[in-house]
């Protein structure tokens, strides 16, 4: 009698060790589902107050400027979402034609460049490119903080 109850000790024992490895298991899981939600929520939120427009038609005789061996893009953009962006040229992704851009030239037309982009200001935005663009299927296109505008043009 004594063999029986000696190995369904310890049976009971093996099966509340597996119980509390999975609890713990399912407890971490539901922590990181529970952390990854709320980030996604705020980032969410922080896009939904973000929103900006390009003010341009992608035409005009200042938009595309061609040089020899480059070419540079002016365009304007105003913020008219509800929160403030950063006007850093480090925060404002420009592609065009696909390509990620990394030499802007940022000024406000409000006359303070303090680095904030304020509800309803508007951004003068020059893009240094080192080649020049052909055609008529050219695409820019401007993103920040989860909003995205983009334009085409012809050159």
């Amino acid at each position: 009698m004594s063999g029986v109850s000696a190995s369904t000790l310890v049976i009971f024992i093996a099966s509340i060790l597996v119980a509390a490895g999975v609890a713990g298991t399912l407890v971490a899981t539901v922590g990181d589902i529970s952390n990854s939600a709320e980030t996604r929520g705020d980032a969410i939120t922080e896009s939904i107050d973000a929103d900006i427009e390009i003010l341009n038609d992608g035409g005009g005789s200042n938009f595309y400027d061609k040089q020899t061996d480059t070419s540079t893009i002016t365009f304007y953009a105003r913020n008219t979402g509800s929160a403030a962006l950063s006007s850093e040229p480090t925060d404002i992704d420009v592609l065009v034609n696909g390509q990620y851009i990394s030499d802007l030239g940022i000024a406000s037309q409000n006359g303070d460049d303090d680095g904030v982009w304020a509800e309803g200001e508007v951004l003068e935005i020059t893009v240094n490119l080192d080649t020049t663009l052909s055609g008529s299927d050219n695409r820019l296109t401007v993103s920040t903080k989860g909003t995205e505008r983009s334009i085409e043009f012809s050159v």
